[in-house]
């Protein structure tokens, strides 16, 4: 795997397409929420979906960092977020994309404060 320095902490190359996030909402439910990548009018949802890349912190965990495709923002729920780039868990992405950006890794999936993440082994 191939990480590259972003600040304080790295970024994997792998791309993936991410759709849709597994969320705790306000009631505490687990809920999937939309994913998309938004220009100017961040009242609408587009058909450009955002992007997902590996996130190493300092301290080693591994995550998923989801962002708007060509320096665009990722919208997250109809009234969530809308961010540059949004830190997750490895459980918050479907199987497919997470099956594509572990492809090839030597990454251990644990769990640390009721949050999945990955370390490098």
């Amino acid at each position: 795997m191939e990480w590259r320095k972003q600040g304080s902490a790295y970024v994997g190359s792998e791309c993936v397409k991410i759709r849709s996030l597994k969320l705790v909402d306000e009631q505490g439910q687990s809920r999937r929420f939309r994913v998309s990548t938004v220009r100017d009018n961040f009242s609408m949802f587009t058909s450009v979906p955002a992007e997902g890349r590996l996130y190493k912190s300092d301290k080693g965990h591994i995550g998923v960092m989801v962002s708007g495709r060509n320096m665009g923002y990722v919208k997250v729920g109809k009234h969530l977020a809308v961010q540059q780039s949004v830190v997750v868990g490895i459980n918050a992405v479907s199987k497919e994309p997470l099956k594509r950006l572990l492809k090839g890794t030597n990454i251990e999936v644990v769990e640390i404060d009721g949050a999945m993440v990955g370390i490098e082994r």
